[in-house]
């Protein structure tokens, strides 16, 4: 059997692994900082080892990064369960993990997230849901408390700069959310 026979991991399904395996390997310090940050009125949190804690406040305009607001605790929690780095977003009733953004193959920017409990109404990620939405939002499960939540949206920009699966999707209709 050749070296040919062997396909690698798409972008979608390494994302997927790196998410499982963050999960596995700190699920307490994660819970830790996400127990803080349901302490507090803040919306979002972003820190990097070495570098200041961003907060950040939903308005009607998004999400606002506030100034002058310390949350030592939640950088004492990082610290204390050896998390080097953090990003987490309000969202429903809980938080989700920020891990990375990539494009699919159907010309979507995808979000990928971690998410402590279970979205009702979200269904289940497969290839075939987002071949067939434009935008949209799905689930799998990674443990009984956490699950990867994705969320997805066509990629107009590249339609418009010439990519030509983003063209087809475009002639067939398809519209980024809110166009």
């Amino acid at each position: 059997m050749g070296c040919d026979a062997f396909k690698g991991l798409s972008e979608s399904e390494q994302i997927e692994r790196t998410i499982r395996q963050e999960i596995q390997r700190n699920e307490q310090g994660l819970t830790a900082l996400i127990a803080i940050a349901n302490n507090t009125d803040f919306d979002g949190f972003a820190w990097r080892r070495g570098e200041p804690l961003q907060v950040r406040k939903r308005t009607a305009e998004g999400l606002a990064l506030l100034t002058d607001v310390t949350v030592p605790e939640i950088i004492t929690s990082a610290v204390a369960n050896n998390v080097p780095s953090f990003s987490l977003v309000r969202y429903q009733q809980g938080w989700l993990v920020v891990f990375r953004n990539y494009l699919s193959p159907h010309c979507q920017a995808v979000y990928a997230y971690a998410y402590q409990g279970v979205l009702t109404d979200t269904p289940q990620c497969d290839e075939q849901l987002f071949a067939a939405q434009a935008n949209g939002q799905c689930q799998a499960p990674i443990n009984a408390q956490w699950v990867i939540f994705k969320e997805w949206f066509f990629a107009e920009t590249l339609a418009d700069e010439g990519n030509p699966v983003c063209q087809q999707k475009a002639a067939a209709g398809w519209e980024a959310k809110g166009s």
